[in-house]
């Protein structure tokens, strides 16, 4: 079935499909937040839509007629329902176990199946979304050209149109009919409505015709928080806490310094990079998570060794630690890698679109107004043009740098970190 999948489903959504990233789906929507605040701004909406206890709630007549229409063989298809109907379940009460009954929906979550057939479920919905959004649908602002209309990665859903109540009900008939035929309904009290530049009575009709609440930036999604300005520094605290509550979990007097440096190494290279992958993060939170980790390996805030010298190699005199600025730029230089490829992603299509234009994304100049990660791509790539000669061997050079499909992080880094001096 895993092959099947990227021929089959829509590229609005992005979990669970070879080749496809949560971060391309983190970094599309967060621009297309960009202009929600601005004063004078053509009028958007965007819903976020969470799907109350989704993966219970599926019916399985409705699963087993999407696996018929989107063309599996129907004995294979009577093999899965074999599988998703049989099971029985049990309950537990002060430790034992009592009865045992059938389910009549639903997918059974920690089944490695499950995921697949709740992407093929709600493929269901991105194709009725793309029939309801035909020619006289207007899209929300950068949008029209690549007709996205929704975002999906697993259940968390987002929505985009032109703030205009018809539109906007083109998109909650879709969604409530989705889940009249799936079981799947939506969290009302999970799920916000965000307008930018929509007039007063627009406005006031638009709340009459939803259900959700009006809500406020920044938004989560998929874990990282979403504005269409500048992150505060204070929006970074959920970063902070959790490499602090990871560090401070174990007993430093009971570690070696080559404990505590391994420790080190798995909040900047794990904890750490999933955030470093979908943001520039600004020097003062880099800063703090330094000083998080330089107080952890020493115990107090007096440190013997600069942090820069613990950072490089151990041939050269340090400890291994990954310098996070450094990293920051190495973990993005695989987006601006795949822009470069023009990899089948929504995301990439959307920059080569709404960016370049025909444009060589090596020879692309950032606005004053684009994006903090299409200023930060440009910055990183004129980092490494400068490294050699032209774009050509820097591409050239960055092509043996590239293992299964993926540029490596590890080699740009080791090639745009600040070299020591080689130790005997």
């Amino acid at each position: 079935m895993i092959p099947c999948l990227p021929g089959l489903i829509e590229h609005a959504q992005g979990a669970f499909v070879d080749g496809r990233l949560m971060m391309d789906n983190i970094f599309l929507a967060q621009e297309l937040v960009k202009g929600y605040t601005r004063k004078h701004c053509s009028p958007r909406c965007m819903i976020k839509v969470d799907l109350r206890k989704a993966y219970d709630t599926i019916s399985w007549d409705f699963l087993y007629s999407v696996l018929l229409i989107i063309g599996f063989p129907l004995q294979f298809v009577k093999w899965i329902m074999e599988c998703v109907s049989t099971a029985s379940f049990s309950i537990s009460i002060n430790g034992t176990l009592h009865g045992f009954f059938r389910g009549k929906r639903g997918l059974r979550q920690g089944d490695p199946m499950s995921p697949l057939l709740f992407v093929l479920c709600l493929e269901y919905l991105s194709r009725l979304l793309n029939l309801r959004t035909t020619s006289d649908f207007n899209f929300n602002p950068k949008c029209g050209s690549l007709k996205i209309s929704h975002l999906a990665y697993a259940d968390d859903l987002m929505l985009f149109c032109r703030g205009d109540t018809y539109f906007v009900k083109v998109l909650i008939d879709a969604l409530n009919e989705f889940g009249e035929v799936s079981g799947l309904r939506v969290n009302f009290d999970k799920s916000n409505i965000f307008l930018g530049g929509v007039r007063d009575h627009d406005l006031t009709a638009i709340l009459d015709l939803v259900d959700f609440k009006v809500g406020a930036f920044p938004v989560k999604y998929l874990g990282i928080p979403l504005s269409p300005l500048k992150l505060a520094i204070a929006e970074y605290a959920p970063l902070l806490e959790k490499i602090s509550d990871y560090l401070s979990s174990w007993n430093t007097k009971t570690l070696s310094y080559a404990g505590r440096t391994e420790l080190i190494k798995s909040v900047i290279q794990g904890v750490h990079s999933f955030w470093l992958q979908v943001f520039p993060i600004p020097q003062a939170i880099l800063d703090r998570v330094v000083s998080i980790c330089r107080i952890f390996f020493w115990g107090c805030k007096f440190a013997r060794v600069a942090w820069a010298d613990m950072c490089l190699p151990k041939e050269e005199g340090g400890l291994g630690i990954r310098h996070t600025k450094t990293w920051n730029k190495a973990l993005l230089s695989k987006t601006l890698w795949d822009i470069h490829l023009k990899r089948d992603t929504l995301w990439v299509k959307w920059v080569h679109g709404v960016y370049l234009k025909g444009r060589c994304v090596w020879e692309f100049s950032p606005h004053t107004r684009d994006s903090q990660l299409t200023k930060k791509l440009g910055l990183i790539r004129d980092i490494l043009v400068s490294k050699y000669d032209s774009i050509e061997t820097t591409i050239a050079a960055l092509s043996k740098m590239v293992t299964n499909g993926k540029l490596c992080s590890s080699n740009v880094y080791d090639l745009i970190r600040v070299k020591g001096t080689k130790q005997v």
